[in-house]
């Protein structure tokens, strides 16, 4: 009888762990928003709703979804590799052209813009690059 050579991390029991533990963020999150006074718990119920709603939507989706789309082969592998190169370099591209926008007076953002900017693009850009390479067929043509 073969063994089974999953890790952990390949299991339904991690994603279900994780819905869990996103539920809880979410709920302690919310209660201490309704619970505590707004100068001492806002920032803190944010961040455990924040990170209870992506820990939820992901993992459940992940769950809900199964184990169709988790095929991956050495192509798949070397499409996203090739993919979150693209959108790393486009993204050291942008920094390299805010760093210039900044120095010449055109656009000074703050560290919050800059930041949602930046992680936005880094995961739009990613996701757009992998599924453009997808349609290709592969990265050495």
């Amino acid at each position: 009888m073969m063994k089974d050579n999953r890790c952990l991390f390949q299991t339904r029991t991690w994603l279900v762990w994780m819905f869990l533990a996103g539920l809880f963020l979410l709920g302690t999150g919310i209660a201490g928003m309704s619970l505590l006074s707004p100068p001492s718990g806002g920032p803190f119920s944010s961040a455990f709703i924040s990170m209870g709603t992506v820990l939820v939507v992901f993992s459940g989706l992940k769950l809900w979804r199964g184990d169709k789309d988790s095929f991956q082969d050495e192509r798949t592998r070397k499409i996203g590799a090739y993919g979150l190169s693209w959108s790393w370099f486009l993204t050291f591209i942008v920094l390299f052209a805010v760093f210039w926008a900044d120095y010449l007076g055109f656009w000074s953002p703050d560290a919050a813009t800059l930041s949602v900017l930046l992680i936005l693009l880094m995961g739009i850009s990613a996701r757009a690059f992998q599924m453009y390479l997808f349609r290709r067929g592969d990265v050495d043509s």
